[in-house]
């Protein structure tokens, strides 16, 4: 509950690692806070990264200290001598580091839990800015940090209203964890939390590119509040429908029309919101079914297999998965006629065909499906060139098969994820 009066309050997020500017990892933890910030109303103008080096870290702190109420700093607060957000925070504002033994007890029972003996260089991650508060880290050893900073000490970078700088783990799921059950509660104690919230849902397509969809719901594209904006990626497309309100359910209600309208003019193409993605929705309507199902692949080389068993209780639905990818593979393991692969060649609507019918048949299974194709970059011809695929289902009742032909100048790996999203789209279909 807001125990003052909502601020309009502003935020910076700041990313610390070398490796997110090597573009060696991906940043999600600037995404999710950015979301969670919308979601308290708090608005975000500034995201930045910085490498691991003390004088660009306190150039940046001390920035961001200028033009935003609320700084949240990602990473840096392990054991290492390249985490160095704890001493440029410190150094930022002129304190000093001291020793937080609760922290330090909290950090020894980490390793003690787990019988092993904790390296000295740890006892770096109790370090506190003077002034500053932890926050418990139950999830891992570093601690993350809560400071509400003292106007004495913001006078002497000519700031004369309040501040509060935040650090957390680099930690994905720490990091989460901290924003939720302690950072969230404490903005709002304050009053940080703004008096408007916005509120998004993404309505996943596939089947339709970003300008098709765009077309399809220009009627919508201008709305004020909600706003709709299509987004593309990896092969499918997305409508985001975006309200705000001074409450989150309010939110919720005025992109509830939106979300109706765009649920039924979109049909089929629709397959889901938000994280869902085409393996889960066919895991669960075979499940909710009580379907099984076996797959030969070929040119995906299993990966319509994986995205499958990635799901957890995939083992309700999922008899048998083959990688059936030399022809002598195809004629042993399920069956394809050895005259068929000499007349029509085992990129084929045919071959296809006798690989779903095959691998059902080897296991009983309700569905039988079966990917053949080339996926390069080599392999192609002018009659078949790279980017043919075959996709066949096949039940008791009758076969389905679909012809795919994709750019042939897209690399081997995206031609097999886009054949492997096409297949389960194909599935997906049939399924419903």
């Amino acid at each position: 509950m807001v125990t003052s009066k909502p601020k309009h309050s502003i935020a910076e997020v700041l990313t610390i690692g070398t490796e997110i500017l090597l573009g060696q990892i991906v940043d999600t933890n600037t995404q999710y806070l950015a979301q969670e910030l919308a979601i308290l109303g708090v608005n975000c103008f500034y995201h930045t990264t910085v490498g691991d080096n003390v004088e660009r870290i306190i150039t940046c702190i001390q920035a961001a200290l200028t033009r935003a109420d609320i700084i949240i700093l990602s990473g840096g607060l392990g054991p290492t001598a390249d985490d160095l957000t704890v001493e440029c925070m410190a150094k930022a504002l002129g304190v000093e580091l001291d020793m937080h033994e609760p922290s330090l007890e909290q950090i020894k029972k980490f390793f003690s839990a787990r019988n092993i003996a904790m390296p000295e260089t740890n006892s770096k991650q109790a370090l506190v800015p003077r002034g500053a508060m932890p926050l418990r880290n139950d999830t891992g050893t570093a601690p993350g940090i809560y400071w509400d900073i003292s106007l004495d000490l913001l006078r002497k970078l000519n700031i004369s209203s309040p501040r509060i700088m935040i650090a957390l783990p680099g930690v994905p799921f720490e990091l989460k964890h901290l924003f939720k059950t302690q950072v969230t509660p404490k903005l709002m104690e304050q009053g940080e939390a703004g008096s408007a919230t916005i509120y998004s849902i993404d309505l996943r397509h596939f089947g339709i590119g970003e300008s098709a969809l765009a077309e399809r719901y220009a009627d919508l594209l201008n709305l004020a509040n909600p706003t709709v904006a299509p987004y593309a990626g990896h092969g499918e497309c997305r409508l985001r429908v975006t309200a705000k309100a001074s409450t989150l359910d309010e939110a919720k209600a005025l992109t509830q029309p939106v979300v109706d309208q765009i649920i039924e003019r979109s049909g089929p193409l629709l397959y889901g919101f938000n994280d869902t993605n085409l393996e889960a929705e066919c895991a669960r309507l075979l499940t909710e079914k009580k379907l099984t199902i076996s797959l030969a692949e070929s040119c995906t080389g299993g990966l319509m297999s994986k995205l499958l068993t990635d799901i957890a209780g995939s083992s309700k639905f999922i008899s048998l998965n083959l990688v059936t990818y030399a022809n002598e593979a195809k004629e042993k393991m399920v069956g394809v006629p050895a005259e068929l692969l000499v007349e029509h060649g085992a990129v084929s609507e045919e071959c296809a065909k006798s690989m779903a019918h095959g691998v059902r048949l080897l296991t009983s299974s309700v569905i039988g499906y079966a990917i053949t194709g080339i996926a390069g970059p080599d392999g192609g011809t002018a009659d078949k060139p790279v980017g043919l695929v075959y996709l066949a289902l096949d039940t008791a009742q009758e076969t389905i098969t679909k012809e795919l032909r994709l750019p042939s100048h897209l690399s081997r790996k995206e031609i097999r994820t886009r054949t492997a999203k096409e297949a389960l789209n194909m599935l997906r279909l049939y399924l419903v």
